[in-house]
């Protein structure tokens, strides 16, 4: 049985603008990270899993919070990880957010330390 092109051109018509849909979650470094002069120079989000590349010009330690954040700009969500850097060091850190997370509410995400 042959197909016709005519059948995947109307699906792909008809998923590409579901595809589209999806709006891209940034993300962005706080300003407890930035006084602390850490940089991000790439990061990368698959669902509920979030990946930062930070480099460090000082030694730095302390314990690192991932906000999901809303529209509205209140959390809905957090994932925390430990970071310690060396002076001029850098390293990939990932995130993992719980699934009861709503995905569909998150605008984008917030890397920064959490407070004393």
């Amino acid at each position: 049985m042959k197909k016709s092109p005519w059948n995947l051109t109307l699906a792909f018509l008809f998923l590409l603008p579901a595809a589209c849909l999806e709006k891209e979650k940034g993300v962005s470094l706080g300003s407890s990270v930035m006084e602390k002069k850490i940089t991000m120079t790439s990061s990368q989000v698959d669902g509920l899993k979030v990946d930062v590349y930070l480099i460090s010009d000082e030694a730095v330690e302390g314990e690192l919070l991932a906000k999901a954040m809303n529209a509205s700009g209140q959390e809905i969500g957090r994932a925390k990880q430990t970071l310690a850097l060396a002076k001029d060091d850098a390293k990939l850190i990932s995130f993992s957010f719980d699934s009861k997370v709503d995905l569909d509410k998150v605008t984008k995400f917030l890397i920064d330390f959490r407070r004393k």
